[in-house]
């Protein structure tokens, strides 16, 4: 008896998890020719198309490494929701797969565009720029997972790109209801249009795409908008940048509010002569005192707890 009941049973628990990575992944290698061939010839990048897809559904871990730790007496409630946060982020929640093939499709139509781009020293096209700059599947999921167990309802992002990372944050709070908003912001000017015509078109009266540069923005919005309850920091990258925008932008946080920082290790020749120090910026914001918990995703990302 038992060992015809050791068939239905793992041998230990250190194999579950192998086990449920496995059977994931087949899972997702089932789902994804189905989608495809239910999309037909409308798709330009398919293999492309495909990878977005399988970053928006399959199993995705990211280590969670505390920088400041919570220490009790303020905002409980805020803290308790982060707590849970932080246990989704760690099994990343997958993308309903209606939402991830409307963005998927919106990605293709980006990587179709051969129209050259220039940013500081780079010389390229949209489509290479697209692919180097903007928000896919695994950071999309942290977007929405942000969204969705912090019960945000306004959000902040400094700087659109293309418009994938408001998609992601959009679609999030279309989940909320009809009475959240998402506030953007870009400071180059083709980036601001080609990002605000694709946001407010499939998002009318959701979003407000705001042109010029952070340090212009921000405290023009300080005290003239509803206090924000989730930012985005994908702005300037340097140490300078990341301090000065968080001070700017603080008036804006509601308490409770979380701000993910990406890129917190930058630093990258092609657009930095020399090393912007963005890790170094990252630290000071974590010693804001009104930063109540901070910690690390990954090597990429920065996600703060605020009093």
């Amino acid at each position: 008896m038992l060992n015809q009941l050791s068939r239905f049973f793992p041998r230990s628990a250190g194999s579950r998890p192998d086990a449920a990575r496995s059977r994931d992944t087949a899972n997702v290698e089932i789902v994804l020719p189905w989608v495809l061939a239910r999309e037909g010839e409308e798709i330009r990048f398919p293999v492309a198309y495909l990878e977005f897809l399988r970053t928006c559904l399959e199993r995705k871990r990211f280590p969670i490494i505390p920088v400041k730790k919570y220490r009790g007496g303020h905002d409980q409630d805020s803290a308790r929701r982060f707590a849970s946060l932080l246990g989704a982020l760690s099994n990343l929640p997958a993308i309903e797969l209606a939402v991830a093939s409307r963005l998927a499709r919106v990605a293709d139509s980006l990587h179709s565009n051969p129209t050259s781009f220039q940013s500081g020293d780079w010389f390229g096209d949209i489509r290479a720029h697209f692919e180097m700059s903007s928000s896919f599947g695994h950071k999309g999921r942290v977007l929405t997972t942000i969204v969705r167990f912090m019960r945000c309802s306004r959000c902040l992002e400094l700087g659109s790109a293309y418009g994938m990372s408001g998609l992601f944050i959009l679609e999030a709070l279309s989940a909320r209801g009809a009475e959240t908003q998402l506030i953007t912001v870009e400071g180059s000017e083709r980036l601001h249009r080609m990002a605000s015509a694709l946001l407010e078109s499939r998002f009318p009266g959701r979003v407000s795409c705001e042109y010029g540069w952070t340090s212009h923005v921000l405290p023009r919005l300080a005290g003239n908008v509803t206090p924000v309850d989730f930012m985005f920091h994908d702005a300037g990258h340097s140490r300078k940048d990341y301090v000065s925008d968080f001070l700017a932008a603080l008036p804006s946080l509601a308490a409770g509010a979380v701000v993910l920082f990406d890129d917190i290790n930058w630093n990258d020749p092609r657009y930095a002569s020399s090393n912007p120090q963005c890790r170094k910026g990252w630290l000071e914001v974590v010693a804001h005192e009104r930063v109540l918990q901070a910690v690390e995703i990954g090597e990429e990302m920065g996600l703060l707890l605020l009093k």
